[in-house]
């Protein structure tokens, strides 16, 4: 009854929380297969929690509404609760998880360091504190671009709906009696998290993550090697973890000779606290719930639970906490794959292998858009290695300081043997599939469990496999997408079939000078947006890359997308290629000097639906020498001017008298140096679109310029406001599409 009824709580969350048609088809087939049973006790039953649980979905989402609802002002003497280990610096930044005292919830919160001395202070506390604070609270933001990750939903599985931005700050001590001692556990975590933090590398970063739960910097590497092994799911099942906590602290006690009672309620005791000293993730919450239930029914005579019901008990249990909870792909993973493990009747580890590699494929896919061969032949291995090699050389690592640099030299052995099998071509860029096919391979999968015609299911999971891949990676569709990239430019357009790739400028950021103590590490809009972009609708490289010329928002971001994306050609104006700042963007990228061409508009462009109108002349690729390209896109012509001015627009009219647009892409983010009403009155758009960062230093865009489209009467889009925008087009039909209104 309770594994029903916890199908069903976890397909409620989704319907009632997002309002999802799929959802809502789940609850239906899970309470058709209810009533099939005619059980009336088990009907009833199953109703009951589930009413329960809807009340509770509906009056949480009702309470998420209500508290985003915020308005952005300075909010003064306010106190938030700050564990010692919940803060990180990273350059010139603070972040943190804090309780918001007088709200009573939980925020996010970041703070600006002004000065070094400042920085050292606040790295020297570890301690948990009460910080008075001025600020503003911020609802957390949706993604504005598709494909983009989502930390709104995230944080919402956590129940963390706002952001605290924090200005000034003054520090006390926690009062007593008022949550001190969970206040200590967490300064205890952190004082664990600097003593493993002086272990040779990588042990550090191994103990730290798998014993608390703290990933680094230092561990993005490997773990990236991870994911394109397909082995991310490993990282899912804490259960090996608290297995070692667990069966190394009952063998202590047997040496005290407790009795069999005794070192149970001890370990039951001891569980908790591992849980808040190891991250308290959802995946190391399952894994103790279910140790600890399992444990607790040997004290009760009578009472057997299945693991299956122990896990439905937790999960349930759990949802009740945090109806986001399945949000996050760590929580989905770790469940579901649990599920896999407790209720599995293979006695084959080569067959249990496979089981597990394909239930985790279907959200491996849909989260990371890629899947490597080498997955099925490793996976079995790496198992071993996992629990019997890498669990505890770290653990005795950690604990044993003269095996210390044995141990880290075999984690090292390892983290180099994954990163040579990751640098295999053997990872397949599938692409994003849709979420209906997800489902259905998850449920023709719980569907083999039990059928006895496996045979004909597999094939036609084999067949839906290779269809999915087939449309996802040649689409019927062809699209023109503005992404919103911030302060910058981005535009893709992709023909059906994938034939032709382009992309016009990739975005940047501008950097200004500062101290080496301000920077930190961080992805750039281009592998976080555009390159996942990509990724997802399977697109794995790009025909030609139009730089429009030399300006950090245009054309910051290419190194990094380089990295990801294979760039076959990058065309820029003529001249731009000898400056010394492209070259050195040039040097930092994965693109060959030989693949960058210098045009002007003489040159015949490759793709005769597009023509390069601008430059006229070799320059020195600035905003007066942007590339201009018109496109005829089935039948929509589009214009892209980069930043290029009104003097130049107007020679571009006069050059090209008969130019007509439909849709324009606005120069200079909307900048009065731009879009001239001359210019605009020859193109006689359809719709403007405009690229430009939100509350922007530069105002863009500019009220003059709204001026000139509303006398005009063209309507216009600011991917400030709606976020990323697309044209879609197929089979001749087309359609348009913003992110706020999708």
């Amino acid at each position: 009854m309770l594994l029903l009824t916890a199908f069903v709580a976890v397909s409620l969350s989704f319907l009632i929380l997002d309002h999802t048609w799929m959802a809502g088809m789940v609850v239906l087939v899970l309470f058709l297969r209810l009533l099939a049973t005619k059980n009336i006790h088990l009907i009833s039953s199953v109703l009951v929690i589930c009413v329960f649980f809807s009340i509770r979905f509906y009056t949480w989402q009702q309470n998420v509404h209500q508290v985003m609802q915020v308005t952005p002002d300075v909010t003064q003497k306010q106190h938030l609760l700050i564990y010692s280990d919940e803060t990180k610096i990273s350059g010139d930044l603070l972040t943190f998880k804090a309780w918001w005292w007088e709200k009573r919830q939980w925020v996010n919160g970041y703070y600006r360091i002004r000065t070094l001395a400042e920085k050292k202070t606040l790295l020297q506390i570890n301690k948990t504190k009460i910080w008075n604070v001025t600020g503003k609270v911020l609802p957390l933001q949706a993604p504005t671009n598709e494909a983009q990750f989502d930390w709104r939903r995230f944080y919402q599985g956590k129940n963390i709906f706002l952001a605290f931005a924090v200005t000034h700050y003054t520090l006390q001590k926690v009062p007593p009696g008022q949550m001190v001692w969970r206040g200590r556990l967490h300064d205890l975590r952190q004082a664990l998290r600097l003593k493993l933090k002086r272990l040779p590398r990588p042990l550090d970063w191994y103990s730290a993550m798998l014993l608390l739960g703290i990933r680094s910097s230092d561990a993005d590497k490997t773990l990236a090697d991870i994911t394109r092994l397909g082995l991310l799911y490993l990282f899912s099942l804490s259960g090996l973890h608290v297995f070692y906590v667990v069966k190394t602290l009952r063998r202590f006690l047997k040496l005290l000779r407790l009795p069999k009672w005794l070192e149970i309620l001890v370990v039951l005791g001891v569980l908790p606290v591992y849980a808040i000293l190891g991250g308290a993730s959802a995946s190391l919450v399952r894994a103790v719930w279910m140790c600890w239930l399992k444990l607790a029914k040997r004290l009760i005579k009578g009472v057997r639970l299945k693991l299956a019901t122990i896990w439905a008990v937790v999960l349930l249990l759990e949802l009740w906490r945090y109806p986001a909870l399945f949000y996050q792909l760590g929580a989905q993973l770790s469940y579901l794959l649990t599920l896999v493990i407790v209720t599995s009747k293979t006695s084959s580890n080569w067959l249990f292998n496979l089981k597990l590699n394909a239930f985790s494929a279907p959200l491996v896919l849909y989260y990371t858009y890629q899947w490597n061969f080498l997955t099925f032949l490793i996976t079995g291995w790496m198992n071993l290695i996992f629990e019997y090699i890498i669990l505890p050389v770290t653990f005795i690592g950690a604990v044993v300081p003269f095996l210390q640099n044995l141990a880290a030299q075999l984690l090292q052995l390892i983290s180099s043997g994954l990163n040579l099998l990751a640098r295999l071509p053997s990872n397949l860029i599938l692409g994003r599939p849709p979420l209906i096919m997800v489902l259905f391979w998850l449920g023709v999968l719980l569907w083999l469990q039990g059928s006895s015609k496996k045979i004909r299911w597999l094939a036609l999971l084999g067949m839906s496999y290779f269809l999915t891949f087939l449309l996802l990676r040649y689409p019927l569709s062809s699209e023109v997408v503005y992404f919103d990239i911030g302060q910058g430019d981005c535009t893709l357009i992709r023909e059906r079939f994938s034939r032709r790739v382009i992309l016009i400028d990739t975005g940047g950021k501008v950097h200004f000078s500062m101290p080496n103590w301000k920077k930190h590490p961080t992805k750039t809009s281009g592998e976080t947006i555009v390159a996942n972009y990509l990724l997802s609708k399977g697109i794995t490289r790009i025909d030609q890359l139009y730089l429009t010329h030399q300006d950090a928002d245009h054309v910051g971001n290419f190194p990094s997308l380089s990295q990801l994306i294979k760039i076959k050609q990058i065309i820029v104006p003529a001249g731009m290629e000898n400056l010394p700042s492209f070259k050195h963007r040039l040097a930092k990228s994965a693109v060959m000097p030989e693949a960058v061409k210098g045009v002007t508009d003489r040159v015949k462009l490759s793709d005769p639906h597009l023509k390069l109108l601008h430059p006229f002349a070799r320059g020195q690729g600035t905003n007066a020498d942007s590339l201009v390209l018109w496109l005829d896109f089935y039948g929509l012509k589009c214009i892209f001017t980069g930043d290029l001015d009104r003097k130049g627009e107007l020679a571009v009219s006069k050059k090209y008298p008969n130019l007509t647009a439909d849709v324009l892409k606005m120069g200079h983010h909307g900048s009065k140096t731009a879009t001239d009403p001359k210019f605009v009155q020859q193109l006689a758009p359809k719709v403007a679109i405009i690229s430009a960062g939100r509350h922007n230093r530069y105002g863009h865009p500019n009220q003059e310029t709204l001026v000139t489209l509303q006398k005009a009467k063209v309507p216009y889009y600011v991917t400030a406001k709606v976020g990323m925008i697309k044209f879609t087009e197929m089979l001749g039909y087309f359609s348009f599409w913003d992110l706020k209104d999708n």
